[in-house]
């Protein structure tokens, strides 16, 4: 048998009273006492009153009323929670999968899924020094360049263009030339497989084409490589009045929530779904490493935490999954709705790493995709060379998915892009529908580079595959 021996906090309410009231009345009159025994005065009877009465009977009231209000809030703080929980709808619940059907990426590292994939193998690629780009010291810097974004009978050509349609006052910078350059490439070759997406018979689908360039870019330069874009769609077949472009002054949409969007189409089955996503950006320049500089963001062996300047592209074929089926001998990927979190309001350089917060977006993702942690046979992130967020993705598949290899099952994106705004991202969904092809198997692709908040999506092959 137990004996329960009594703790203080297990007094009755009465008791616990009273003895607080004697210990602030003891402690009153003793320091009362002890002061006036110094003292050269004898007090009055108003000091009397005050100190041995008054401020006894003070300071037990203010302690009582402070712990009614306290035991109020306490038990009034947990019904807010629940019953938010419980009215709180999930806006994302009823989204479907879509199907990614193709893709396509121009890294430094490689211009294909598979090329990149090979060359990431291992996560030992880090980006060289630059001879073109140094610190204020003079010193090359940490890059990641594409050999392939400078080409200046691209350039002459979509000059030209530009000046046959209305836009001859149109000038881009160098660094925004090797964006389009490298965008271009990736509309191309999307472009040129979206033509088994058509009918064989009516009216073509509408494409949607959802381009993600850099937030600094002018109004008028985002709406001249949208319409640049747009030609290079309908020169491989797709009709010019089917392409349709978001507003060029809407607000700037990352792939994640284009991707949520074009979801939300797909659920009203009203009419084929048929995008195109992609991103494309470059901060190769000396202008854009002296600014980082300034402002103390940029890599260097002194500051680990910086952003290296990095330049890609990457951009998917997306249709509803219907329409996928559809068509004879096609290899496409299911892309479940994103699972999103916010991040804690700090600066990147001193957010800690939050394995838990990626566990728990993990587990989200797949509930949703009715998948098993132990059955993700891949985890690709667009994770940088800063040594927090590698170590939070690292802590999440330890303790998430002791059964993949992080040499071989975890890809780090953003260690061979560098900073590209959402080219690491969409290149990571790239190489995600690639390994999911591959490997016959579900994928979990990670988004932990960004300081506002963290996502994740799940790829799967097509049920068929899985058996």
């Amino acid at each position: 048998m137990t004996t329960a021996i009594a703790s203080p906090g297990g007094l009755p309410g009465p008791l616990k009273g009273g003895l607080l009231a004697v210990a602030v009345l003891g402690a009153c009159w003793g320091g009362a006492i002890w002061y006036w025994r110094g003292a050269a005065s004898t007090p009055g009877t108003a000091e009397l009153a005050l100190v041995l009465l008054a401020l006894p009977l003070a300071l037990v009231g203010s302690m009582w009323f402070g712990g009614k209000l306290l035991a109020r809030r306490a038990a009034a703080a947990p019904a807010a929670p629940a019953s938010t929980a419980v009215s709180a709808p999930s806006p994302a619940a009823a989204l479907p999968a879509l199907a990614i059907v193709s893709s396509a990426v121009r890294s430094p590292y490689g211009a294909s899924a598979e090329e990149l994939a090979s060359a990431i193998a291992g996560n030992t690629l880090r980006p060289d020094l630059d001879a073109e780009l140094v610190d204020d010291d003079g010193f090359p810097v940490a890059a990641a360049r594409c050999e392939d974004a400078q080409d200046e009978a691209f350039q002459e050509e979509m000059g030209e263009w530009l000046v046959q349609n209305g836009m001859p006052d149109l000038r881009f910078g160098d660094v925004q030339w090797r964006a389009l350059t490298l965008g271009s490439a990736v509309v191309a070759e999307l472009a040129s497989r979206a033509g088994d997406l058509l009918p064989a018979d009516g009216k073509p689908p509408v494409l949607r084409l959802l381009p993600s360039l850099p937030a600094d870019w002018a109004l008028e330069q985002r709406r001249g490589a949208g319409l640049w874009f747009k030609h290079l769609a309908a020169s491989f077949g797709w009709p010019a009045a089917q392409v349709v472009l978001p507003e060029a002054d809407s607000a700037l949409a990352s792939a994640t929530a284009s991707c949520t969007e074009l979801a939300r189409e797909a659920a009203k089955e009203t009419a084929p779904v048929v995008a195109l996503v992609m991103a494309c950006a470059s901060h190769i320049g000396q202008d854009i490493v002296d600014e980082w500089a300034g402002k103390g963001i940029l890599f260097t062996s002194g500051r680990p935490q910086g952003l290296v300047p990095g330049e890609g592209a990457a951009g998917l074929l997306l249709t509803d999954v219907r329409l996928a089926q559809s068509i004879a001998g096609a290899l496409f990927a299911l892309l479940d709705p994103a699972e999103e979190s916010p991040r804690e309001t700090a600066t990147p350089a001193r957010q800690r790493a939050n394995p838990a917060l990626l566990g728990e977006l993990a587990q989200r993702a797949g509930r949703r995709g009715e998948t098993e942690m132990a059955d993700i046979a891949m985890v690709v992130a667009d994770s940088g060379q800063r040594q927090g967020r590698t170590l939070e993705l690292m802590g999440m598949v330890s303790s998430a998915m002791s059964q993949l290899d992080e040499s071989e099952d975890v890809f780090c994106v953003g260690s061979a892009s560098g900073a590209c705004g959402d080219v690491p991202f969409v290149t990571a969904l790239a190489l995600a529908q690639h390994g999911a092809l591959v490997r016959a198997a579900p994928v979990l692709c990670i988004g932990n580079e960004d300081a506002q908040g963290c996502h994740a999506f799940l790829l799967r092959p097509p049920v068929s595959d899985l058996i």
